[in-house]
């Protein structure tokens, strides 16, 4: 049997044996808990930092939200003060025409109602100037009377408001017409004029054919 010293060797023996082991448990428990202080530190730090970098980029889409409608106002001004100048170089246009087509037809009427009264006695009794001019002279003056004549009528027109209103509806329904462009118009030509060549080259060597057969019909049957 083991004496009495012999059993408090034993523990104290037992007690340094399982020092060492403790240790590193209190190490690790308090390794442990450093980190999860730290992670308490941290964590509100990088909450704060995401909803800063959240608000951030909330701020900057609601900035470009603001900026887009401005971008697209502007362009939408743009585009519409450029159907409005194309709107008024058509209107322009339009009665630009009009005055030159009224004056050359009011000029042609204005001579030929000359030339015929010239012609007659009464006419040239009454007013011997006008009868004497000559036919010439009577086609330019009667070209500045009809253009005169046109630019006065042709204005009014223009400053009357209906009339203009109702160019303007004319001319911003040809904006939107989508006019074809040179090479359109090039294959589309190209595409006619092969088209008819074809076609009247079939045409042509059907006739020849038919008359073989109606020439062959015909003189065998006489």
């Amino acid at each position: 049997m083991a004496t009495r010293r012999e059993k408090d060797e034993a523990r104290k023996a037992q007690k340094k044996g399982s020092a060492p082991d403790s240790a590193p448990d209190s190490g690790a428990d308090a390794s442990l808990a450093v980190r999860k202080g730290s992670d308490l530190d941290v964590a509100p730090g990088a909450d704060e930092a995401g909803e800063e970098h959240d608000e951030a980029s909330t701020s900057d889409a609601s900035a470009t939200e603001e900026q887009a409608p401005g971008e697209e106002a502007g362009e939408d001004g743009e585009v519409a003060a450029a159907r409005q100048l194309g709107a008024d170089r058509y209107v322009m246009a339009g009665f630009f025409g009009a005055a030159i087509l009224g004056a050359y037809v009011v000029g042609k009427a204005i001579h030929g109602i000359w030339a015929n009264l010239a012609n007659r006695d009464w006419f040239s009794r009454a007013v011997p100037a006008l009868a004497a001019v000559a036919d010439e002279d009577k086609a330019t003056y009667a070209t500045v009377i009809a253009g005169v004549v046109a630019v006065i009528v042709t204005l009014r027109t223009y400053r009357r408001p209906d009339v203009r209103e109702w160019t303007d509806e004319v001319a911003s329904e040809l904006i939107k017409v989508k006019w074809p462009t040179k090479k359109d118009v090039t294959n589309s030509t190209v595409v006619v004029i092969a088209a008819s060549a074809v076609a009247t080259l079939y045409l042509a060597l059907l006739d020849r054919l038919w008359s073989f057969v109606t020439g062959i019909v015909y003189g065998t049957g006489s």
